[in-house]
Order: C-alpha cells, then sequence, then structure tokens
C-alpha cells in the first residue's frame, strides 16, 4: 500500500460514500423515506474529515503547505464536475426549447450565477431556488468542506489538547440551535422554493460541529483518551434521544474503534484485500462528486413494491461500476501524477 495505511478508515469513508450513494438511488427509484438513512453519510464524511486533517495538521501544521494539498486534492476533480454538470444542463435545457438568452443569461441556469458553485458559495448565499442554486448536483456539502479546511489550521490549534477540543465542541452545540434560529429568521421572507429551513440547517456555520467531533477523536487517541470520549459521545446520544448530534456521536466512537483496529474488518491479513479496501476508498471522493450525474443519465425506474429494492440493486450497482470505470481510466492517473 501508498500513504494511506489504516485499512478501517479507508472502510469508513468506503461506508460513507456507499451511504450517500444509497440514499440519492433510492431517490432515484422512489423508495422514498426507505434508503433516506444514507444520507447520514454526510456526517460520517464530516467527521472523519475532522479527523484526518487533525492527523495531517500534527505531521505537517504549517497552513499554506496544508492548503496546497487540499487544493490538489479537491479543486480538479470538483471544478471537473461542475464543468460536465453545467455542459448536461445546457444541453437538455437546449432541448427542451429554452432560448439561449433564457438559459445563459443573469438568472439563467448556466448563466453568471452559477459561479457561485466554483468559488463554494453555494450554501453562503440563499437563493429563491435552492435545487438549482444551492444544491446543483448535490454539492450542499463542498461549502461546508471548503469552509473547514480553511478553519483547519486555526481550529487545529484549538484542538491540540483534548481538553480543549471537548471544550470546543461543547460550546459549538450549544450554540448550534440559537445560530441556526438566526439564520432562519433573517431568510424569513424568503419564498417557499428557498427551502429556507434546509438552508439554515446546511450552512457551513451550521455542520461546523461535526468537523470538530473528529478532531476531538484525534486528540482523545493522542492523549490516551479515547475510551473517555467515547463515553461522553455514547452519553450525549442516549441523553439526547439520539436527537441532538445522535449519528455523529455514533460515528465519532466508529472513528476511534477503527483507529484502535486499523487493519479493519474483514479479510484484514489479505494483503490484497487490504489494497483492494485502499483503493475503493481512494476513489470515494470521485464517486460522491460524480454519483449525482451519473444516476441522471441513467433512465427513469420508478417503481413500487418490492419490485423498487430490485430496482434499487441493479441502478445502484450500475452507477457504482460506472463511477469506478472513470475513477480507474482518468481520475486515478491525475491522482497519482498530482494530487
Amino acid at each position: 500500500m501508498t500513504k494511506h495505511k489504516n485499512v478501517a478508515l479507508d472502510e469508513m469513508r468506503i461506508l460513507a460514500a456507499l451511504m450517500v450513494l444509497g440514499v440519492h438511488t433510492g431517490q432515484k427509484v422512489g423508495l422514498g423515506d426507505a434508503a433516506a438513512v444514507g444520507a447520514q453519510g454526510v456526517q460520517l464524511f464530516f467527521v472523519l474529515s475532522g479527523y484526518l486533517a487533525a492527523a495531517s495538521l500534527s505531521r505537517h501544521p504549517e497552513p499554506l503547505p496544508y492548503y496546497q494539498r487540499r487544493i490538489r486534492r479537491i479543486l480538479p476533480l470538483y471544478w471537473l464536475v461542475l464543468v460536465l454538470r453545467w455542459l448536461f444542463d445546457a444541453v437538455r435545457y437546449l432541448a427542451a426549447g429554452a432560448s439561449a438568452a433564457q438559459l445563459f443569461g443573469p438568472g439563467g441556469p448556466c448563466g453568471p450565477g452559477y459561479l457561485r458553485y466554483f468559488v463554494f458559495l453555494q450554501m453562503w448565499l440563499p437563493s429563491d431556488n435552492w435545487m438549482l442554486w444551492n444544491n446543483r448536483n448535490v454539492l450542499w456539502t463542498m461549502s461546508a468542506f471548503a469552509f473547514f479546511y480553511l478553519l483547519a489550521p486555526w481550529l487545529y490549534r484549538l484542538c491540540k489538547r483534548f481538553w480543549g477540543a471537548l471544550a470546543l465542541l461543547v460550546v459549538c452545540l450549544a450554540v448550534k440551535g440559537r445560530i441556526g434560529g438566526l439564520i432562519e429568521s433573517s431568510l424569513a421572507a424568503f419564498p417557499a422554493e428557498a427551502n429556507i429551513s434546509e438552508f439554515s440547517a446546511k450552512t457551513p456555520v451550521m455542520t461546523l460541529y461535526c468537523f470538530i467531533f473528529g478532531m476531538a477523536a484525534f486528540a482523545a487517541v493522542r492523549e490516551n483518551k479515547q475510551f473517555l470520549y467515547g463515553a461522553f459521545c455514547i452519553l450525549l446520544a442516549v441523553l439526547t434521544n439520539f436527537q441532538r448530534a445522535g449519528f455523529e456521536c455514533v460515528f465519532t466512537v466508529l472513528v476511534l474503534l477503527a483507529v484502535q483496529n486499523p487493519q479493519g474488518v474483514g479479510l484484514a491479513e489479505n494483503q490484497k484485500f487490504a489494497q483492494a479496501v485502499e483503493f475503493v476508498g481512494a476513489g470515494s471522493f470521485w464517486l460522491y462528486l460524480a454519483h449525482p450525474l451519473v444516476l441522471e443519465l441513467l433512465p427513469n425506474t420508478a417503481m413500487g413494491g418490492a419490485a423498487a429494492w430490485l430496482c434499487f440493486a441493479g441502478v445502484y450497482a450500475v452507477c457504482l461500476m460506472v463511477c469506478y470505470a472513470l475513477y480507474t481510466l482518468f481520475v486515478r492517473r491525475y491522482e497519482q501524477r498530482f494530487a
């Protein structure tokens, strides 16, 4: 294997990507809430990113090299998906009869407003159309990732010690509801299509606590307080009846367990298995970015009953194979050379 040697963390990265793919595949085939739990894979990504960012900064704390590493890893693939999304939408709208002025004009779906996605402003700028301007290609999360990575070198200084990290986490959890309420009330005049309740809940400021969960996990492991922190997370989830950061607490405990068992689960003693896990884990970011567009290119197959689950399995497998085929043929070569 190469740089990333913790098989268990790779397995968690894969789990997060597969969960997100699951919820969107469920929406594609008409399963509705039956696959909705997969949406929590986003929180797992956030927690895991917080842990890995702290681990990276513990080795190389200088902000500039850290930013350079993040830029090489994120921007080319993210911008590639944005360009592909723009081209797909342009062709689709033109085929539906939209004029060039409607499509590329100031208010058009492929107009200058689309640039907000390139600079990660989609979840900083409320709009009158949530799906078009805030969550196109299911990319609302990229604003949260960019915000965290921008702050990570300074957050790490606050989270270097376990008690400092835990204190910061408690503060974030305590003020989260108040901040969300202020954001939502200040945007109450927006129309229903703006989906302001969801926008306020998913703004980068409101998701920062998820990453702090992960950074605190790294501090706990380094100071051998992982059992204390795990107990805190379990207690918090139970006392709040899993209604307040319940999934984040569970995912943090899973991260702590993964660090204790770096060889992962399954055929961990098999070197080929470990290499396969690393490969799939390395491609999980591409899967995360590309799968919404691949799903949209697949034919609509919504149906009910048991047939919906058969359809789910088929669409899920096809999307997975297409994404990893593209990763193998093109994306991995870029990563091996530059990222």
